[in-house]
C-alpha cells in the first residue's frame, strides 16, 4: 500500500512538472489584489491567462523568470489616462505607463477618440467608436484600454462651441452618438465640466446622456464642474446626474483646490460615503501631486469662450478685454472655478509646463512669476501671451494631508491624468511618468498612508471593477495575465517639473495579456493590449459574428476558422471563395464592408486585390503572344520605344535594351526594390523631376526610370518588381491601341464571365459601388497636389492607385476571382499555359547560393513545389488590403480578401491564414456537389450604395 501511494505521488508530481506554460514566475512575493497579506508562490501563465499558482519550479516554459524578493502583483489601472490615440502611431510612447506598472488605462475625459466630424474622419481614418476600436486593435497597444464617450465630443459635433442649451434635435443627435459608442463597447459617458463648451451644459443635458449609458449598464465619469469653492455642490450634481442616468458615478482626480477649501475634504468624503450607504455607487481617483494641471485658459472666465477659442484669442490683445479678464480673476464674485484665486493670486505658484511659445523662451518647470522676471515682462503680459499659445500649466492648489487622507479611503483608486506621454502638453506634468511609483515610494513605503496590500487592491482590483474589467485586477487562476513585478525597496519616481519625462525605476517586468511588454526594465516590441469593451457591447454585431452567403453544411469548418481568425486579429471585413474543380462550392462574406454604417460584406463585395492584378496582366500578355502581337522574347524597350529620360543628357543603362517581356513577367528584369527603391511609389520626386503636379503617373514613372541604373543583369536573378508589370501594361496598350483595362476586360474577363472586376481609385470619395471601406492604423502625407502634405489615412491618398493599373489597381469580388482562378487556363492553348507556368531560365530560379528556390515566380504567378504537387498562387498587399489567390495541387482553388492588411500578430493576414485554411480543406472528406456560380451569373455593381 505504501509503495502504491509513493508511486501515485511520483506520477502526480511528474504530470504536474511536465505542464507547459508560456511564462513561469518563480519565488515571487504575491500581493494578489484582494488586500490579503502577501505570500510566496510561483505563477504559471498560458494563453494570456494565469493558469496556475503554486510550486512550479519544475514546470516547462520558454520564459522562466526568477523573481525572488520581488513583488508580483496585478497590473495597475490608470483611472484617467486621457487617450490611447498617440499609441496608434507610436506604441512606444506608452513607455511612461508600463514603467509605472500600468497595464490598463481608462481613456476619455469629456473628449474621446470618437466620434469624429467628417473632416476629422478624413484625416484620421475613422469616424465612429466602432471604427476607432478596430483601428486601435489593428495597431496594437502595449496596454489595455477601456474607453468612455466624451460629452464634449458629442456636444461639439451636435452644436459646436455655442454657450446655450441644445435643441431637442441636437440632444437627440448627441444621444444617438452615445448609443453607437455604447454598442461598440464604450463603458460610459465622461464629462470635463470646467472647460468650454461643456461648462455651458446643465445637469439635465448631462443626465440625459448618462441615461443612455445607463441603458447599456454603463457609468458616468466626471471631471466635476468645480473642485474648489463649490466642490460640495459639484459632488451633489455628479451624484444627481448618476441618479438621473441610473448609473454609478466616478469622480476624476478628486481634490479640494485652494487653501481656503482644504477643510472641505471631510464634507466631500462624507457625501460620497453617505451616497454609498444609500446604495448609490460613487467612487473617485487621485494622483499624488499637490499641483494639478490644466490649459492656462482655464484661468479665464468661461463666458469668454462662448463663440469658441479661436474667436476669443483673436480679441485677446484688446486692452478692455484684458482688463475685464483681470478684474474677474482678482474678484471673489461669481460661481465659476477661479484657479487664480486657488493659487492665492500668487504667480509663483503657477508652474509652466509646455508653453507652446515661439516668441518667448520659457523654461519648463519655471513659475510664471520667475519666467516673467527672466524675460523682463509684467506677469500679466506673459499670462495673456500664454493664454494665446494654449500653454499647459500646473497650479499649486492642493494639500499633502488631504492626499494622505484620501489614499486610505476604500473608494479611492489612482490615475496619472495623462495616459501615454506622446509629447502632449499634459505630459509636461511629472505625473505622466511618476504617479504610481510616487504613490508606492512616498505615500506607501515612506509615509505608511496604507499597507502595500491595501494600496495594490485599490490600484488594481478596485480600478478593474470601475472599468468593469471583471476578468483582471487580481492574481488568481483563470484571470487575465496582467501582471507586474517590481522591487518594493527601489521603486521610485524621478520626474519633476523641470524634467517631467524622467523614467521611474524599480519596475522590473510588466506582462499584459500574457506577454512581456517590459522585460528587465526595457520595453519590448509586444503589443498585446486590447480594448476592454463595456457591458453594452453587442457581440452579435462584432465583425467576427457577421457572416453572409449560403451556409454549406459540409464546409462549416471554414465558417469557424474565419470567425476565429477575424476575432483574433480584429479584422473589419473579409470574403472567401472555394472551388472544387470548376464548381464554386463556397462563397461567403464576413464582417463589415463599412463598419460605420454596418454594411455587411457580401460574397459580391468588391475589394482591392492589389498584386493579384498581376496574373490578369500576365494572361492578357499571353493572349497577345498567341495572337502574334507580342513575343516573350521581345525587348520591352523595343516595344516601348517612345519614352525619354527627364533630361536629354541623362546617361541610360545599356542593359535596359536587353530586358525582355518574359523577364518582366518573371521578375528577372534587373530591378531590386530593396537595393534601390520601388519605382511605383516615387510619386513626388518623379513628378517634380518633370515639373508635373503630383502624383506621378505611369508615363512620368517610366521616363524617370529610364535614367535609373539597373540593380542586376537582366535574367541573372529574380527579385519582385511592380515596375516590370507597369511596363507590361504599357506594352499591352502599345500593341492593341486600347487602354490597358479595356483590353483586359475584353480579352480576359468578359470571356470568363468575371464582369465585376474594375479598376479601383485612390480616394474614398471615388469608391466604387459595392466596394468595401479599407482600414489601417497607418497615416501619412497625401501625394495629391490639391491636398499635398496633408495627413491622411494610408489607405486613401498616400499613394496613387491609378498609376498601379497593371500591377495592383483591380478590385474584385471573391466570386469573380474564383472564376478567374478556375478558368483562366481555358482562354489559352495548353502549350501557352505550360510556358506560362514554366520556371524562369538561368539564375531566376536559384537563390543567392545557387540552390533551387522553394518558391519561384513564373509568368504572373508564384510556383511552389510541395509533397502533394505544384501549387500556383499570388498574393496582394497594400495598406488596408491583404489578399491571396491559391490554385492547389488537388485542383481546388481558394481566394481570400481582407479590408485590412495586418494586425499585431500578423504582417500579412492572408498569408497568415494560408496554412490553417489549407489544413481545413485537407481535412474535408465529403465535398458538396453544388455549383454556386449559378447564383452569381453576372453580378454587376449596383448603381448606388
Amino acid at each position: 500500500m505504501r509503495f502504491l501511494l509513493c508511486a501515485f505521488f511520483v506520477a502526480a508530481s511528474s504530470a504536474y512538472s511536465a505542464e507547459l506554460f508560456d511564462i513561469v514566475l518563480t519565488n515571487g512575493r504575491i500581493v494578489d489584489g484582494t488586500g490579503s497579506p502577501w505570500y510566496v508562490a510561483d505563477v504559471g501563465i498560458r494563453a494570456g491567462r494565469i493558469a496556475k499558482i503554486g510550486r512550479l519550479a519544475d514546470a516547462e516554459a520558454p520564459k522562466k523568470i526568477d523573481v525572488k524578493g520581488l513583488i508580483v502583483a496585478p497590473g495597475f489601472i490608470d483611472m484617467m489616462g486621457q487617450t490611447v490615440t498617440p499609441m496608434i502611431d507610436k506604441p512606444e510612447v506608452g513607455l511612461n505607463l508600463i514603467t509605472q506598472g500600468i497595464t490598463t488605462i481608462l481613456a476619455g475625459e469629456g473628449s474621446s477618440g470618437a466620434p469624429l466630424s467628417d473632416a476629422a474622419a478624413k484625416q484620421m481614418g475613422w469616424k465612429t467608436m466602432a471604427e476607432y476600436f478596430h483601428i486601435v486593435e489593428l495597431s496594437g497597444l502595449p496596454v489595455n484600454v477601456a474607453q468612455t464617450v466624451g460629452h464634449t465630443q458629442v456636444r461639439r459635433l451636435a452644436m459646436g462651441e455655442e454657450g446655450r442649451k441644445p435643441t431637442e434635435a441636437e440632444l437627440n443627435q448627441m444621444k444617438a452618438m452615445v448609443r453607437e459608442a455604447m454598442e461598440a463597447g464604450a463603458i460610459g459617458v465622461s464629462t470635463s465640466l470646467i472647460y468650454p463648451p461643456a461648462v455651458y451644459a446643465d445637469t439635465d443635458e448631462i443626465g440625459a446622456l448618462a441615461a443612455v449609458a445607463g441603458e447599456f449598464g454603463g457609468r458616468y465619469f466626471t471631471h466635476m464642474r468645480n473642485e474648489g469653492d463649490r466642490l460640495l455642490e459639484a459632488i451633489d450634481e455628479a451624484i444627481e446626474i448618476g441618479r438621473k442616468g441610473r448609473t454609478p458615478v466616478h469622480i476624476f482626480h478628486l481634490k479640494t483646490a485652494g487653501r481656503g477649501n482644504w477643510s472641505k475634504m471631510d464634507g466631500a468624503v462624507k457625501k460620497i460615503r453617505d451616497a454609498r450607504a444609500q446604495g448609490t455607487e460613487v467612487t473617485a481617483d487621485i494622483y499624488p501631486y499637490i499641483n494639478n494641471g490644466l490649459g492656462i485658459e482655464a484661468l479665464v472666465h468661461p463666458r469668454h469662450f462662448e463663440k469658441g477659442r479661436e474667436a476669443f484669442v483673436s480679441k485677446l490683445n484688446d486692452p478692455e478685454l484684458r482688463k475685464t479678464i483681470r478684474d474677474e480673476m482678482e474678484s471673489d464674485q461669481g460661481e465659476w472655478e477661479n484657479w487664480y484665486k486657488h493659487i492665492g493670486r500668487d504667480w509663483n505658484k503657477l508652474i509652466i509646463g509646455k508653453s507652446n511659445s515661439l516668441r518667448h523662451k520659457v523654461e519648463p518647470g519655471s513659475s510664471l512669476a520667475g519666467a516673467a522676471k527672466t524675460l523682463n515682462l509684467d506677469p500679466w503680459e506673459l499670462f495673456y501671451h500664454l493664454v494665446g499659445t494654449g500653454a499647459f500649466v500646473m497650479p499649486e492648489t492642493m494639500s499633502e494631508d488631504n492626499k494622505r487622507r484620501l489614499i486610505g479611503e476604500d473608494f479611492i483608486s489612482f490615475c496619472t491624468d495623462v495616459g501615454p506621454a506622446g509629447g502632449s502638453g499634459i505630459a509636461s506634468h511629472p505625473r505622466a511618468y511618476g504617479s504610481f511609483p510616487r504613490l508606492l515610494s512616498r505615500y506607501i513605503r515612506q509615509d505608511k498612508a496604507a499597507t502595500l496590500e491595501r494600496f495594490i487592491a485599490q490600484a488594481s482590483a478596485l480600478g478593474a471593477n470601475e472599468v468593469m474589467a471583471r476578468d483582471r485586477g487580481r492574481i488568481a487562476e483563470g484571470l487575465a495575465a496582467d501582471v507586474i513585478i517590481f522591487d518594493e525597496a527601489k521603486v521610485t519616481d524621478h520626474a519633476d517639473f523641470a524634467n517631467p519625462a524622467k523614467l521611474s525605476e524599480g519596475m522590473k517586468h510588466v506582462i499584459v495579456n500574457g506577454q512581456l511588454v517590459l522585460e528587465d526594465g526595457k520595453q519590448t516590441k509586444a503589443r498585446p493590449g486590447r480594448v476592454l469593451r463595456g457591458p453594452g457591447w453587442r457581440k452579435d454585431l462584432a465583425s467576427s459574428s457577421i457572416i453572409t452567403g449560403d451556409t454549406v453544411p459540409e464546409l462549416t469548418a471554414l465558417d469557424r476558422l474565419m470567425a476565429g481568425f477575424m476575432a483574433k486579429h480584429s479584422i473589419p471585413g473579409a470574403s472567401l471563395s472555394v472551388t472544387d474543380g470548376d464548381r464554386l462550392v463556397y462563397a461567403r462574406g464576413f464582417g463589415y464592408a463599412d463598419v460605420a454604417t454596418r454594411e455587411k460584406v457580401q460574397p459580391e463585395s468588391l475589394f482591392r486585390i492589389a498584386s493579384i492584378s498581376k496574373p490578369l496582366t500576365a494572361v492578357a500578355i499571353m493572349k497577345l503572344v498567341e495572337e502574334g502581337k507580342l513575343s516573350l522574347d521581345d525587348k520591352i524597350f523595343d516595344v516601348l520605344d517612345h519614352y525619354d529620360p527627364p533630361k536629354p543628357d541623362a546617361k541610360m543603362d545599356p542593359r535596359l535594351k536587353q530586358i525582355t517581356i518574359r523577364q518582366c513577367l518573371q521578375h528577372t528584369g534587373g530591378w531590386d526594390r530593396d537595393k534601390s527603391f520601388d519605382a511605383m511609389f516615387r510619386y513626388l520626386d518623379f513628378a517634380k523631376a518633370l515639373d508635373l503636379p503630383p502624383p506621378a503617373d505611369q508615363k512620368a514613372i517610366i521616363r524617370n526610370m529610364m535614367a535609373q541604373p539597373l540593380d542586376f543583369d537582366p535574367g541573372s536573378r529574380q527579385l519582385y518588381s511592380n515596375y516590370g508589370f507597369c511596363l507590361l501594361g504599357r506594352a499591352i496598350e502599345k500593341r492593341t491601341g486600347l487602354a490597358y483595362d479595356a483590353f483586359v476586360r475584353q480579352s480576359v474577363l468578359e470571356p470568363l464571365g468575371a464582369r465585376t472586376l474594375v479598376q479601383g481609385h485612390t480616394l474614398l470619395e471615388q469608391r466604387q459601388p459595392n466596394e468595401v471601406h479599407y482600414y489601417t492604423p497607418l497615416r501619412g502625407q497625401s501625394v495629391f497636389a490639391n491636398s499635398l502634405g496633408t495627413i491622411v489615412p494610408s489607405t486613401y491618398g498616400c499613394w496613387n492607385l491609378e498609376a498601379m493599373d497593371s500591377h495592383g489597381a483591380w478590385i474584385a469580388s471573391c466570386v469573380d476571382l474564383a472564376r478567374f482562378a478556375t478558368r483562366f487556363e481555358s482562354l489559352l492553348k495548353p502549350a501557352t499555359v505550360e510556358i506560362m507556368k514554366a520556371k524562369p531560365p538561368g539564375g531566376g530560379a536559384l537563390d543567392d547560393k545557387g540552390k533551387p528556390k522553394e518558391v519561384v515566380y513564373v509568368c504572373g504567378l508564384a510556383r511552389r513545389e510541395t509533397p502533394a504537387g505544384t501549387s500556383f498562387s499570388h498574393g496582394g498587399s497594400l495598406p488596408g488590403t491583404s489578399t491571396l489567390m491559391m490554385k492547389r495541387p488537388d485542383g481546388r482553388t481558394w481566394t481570400v480578401l481582407f479590408n485590412t492588411r495586418s494586425s499585431p500578430q500578423s504582417d500579412a493576414l492572408a498569408r497568415t491564414l494560408q496554412l490553417d485554411l489549407d489544413k481545413v480543406l485537407d481535412s474535408i472528406r465529403t465535398w458538396p456537389k453544388h455549383d454556386l456560380f449559378g447564383k452569381f451569373p453576372q453580378h454587376v455593381p449596383s448603381k448606388s450604395r
